[in-house]
């Protein structure tokens, strides 16, 4: 099975955070690949935040391309970069923020 690139959605406050983000959803649940319910590519603009959420009936990783950020895990707010991989497990909650100049780009992958 091959996947093409999905087109970039532009969403406006993400999870009621700041600023804006792209998602390019590259797998979703309605590819019916057993275990994964998103794998997408995700910009978060440079001043803007994902909000916090919490993960009720699912898991979640990110993995970041490229910037840094602050990574609210759960309540504890802890500074990423690039090469970092962010665990989110059933329960739990997370968000995170830009607030710098330059881009954030991460795999998110939910399951």
């Amino acid at each position: 099975m091959i996947k093409q690139v999905s087109e970039k959605e532009f969403i406006e406050k993400p999870r009621r955070g700041d600023g804006s983000m792209e998602i390019s959803r590259i797998v979703t649940k309605e590819d019916k690949i057993e275990g994964i319910d998103l794998f997408a590519r995700v910009t978060v603009h440079p001043h803007s935040a994902i909000g916090y959420h919490i993960h009720e009936d699912d898991s979640e990783v990110y993995y970041l391309l490229e910037g840094k950020g602050i990574f609210n895990d759960n309540g504890e707010r802890v500074n990423v970069q690039a090469g970092d991989f962010c665990v989110i497990r059933q329960g739990q909650g997370h968000g995170i923020e830009n607030p710098y100049d330059e881009k954030i780009e991460m795999i998110a992958l939910v399951f």
